[in-house]
């Protein structure tokens, strides 16, 4: 059995979320990951094919 990884997430403590298999919240790890991300598009002249390869 899985322990409990609320931590993990944005979830505030009143909320139980139970319906994972239509949309899941992102792990706080995601959501990190995808605003670094954004942040690079929006200078696009800063990424190189070293980026991609």
């Amino acid at each position: 059995m899985l322990s409990c990884q609320r931590d993990a997430f944005r979830i505030p403590p009143e909320v139980t979320y139970l319906n994972c298999a239509y949309l899941s919240p992102l792990p706080q790890r995601v959501e990190a990951a995808g605003h670094r991300g954004l942040e690079r598009k929006r200078r696009p002249w800063e990424i190189t094919p070293r980026d991609f390869f």
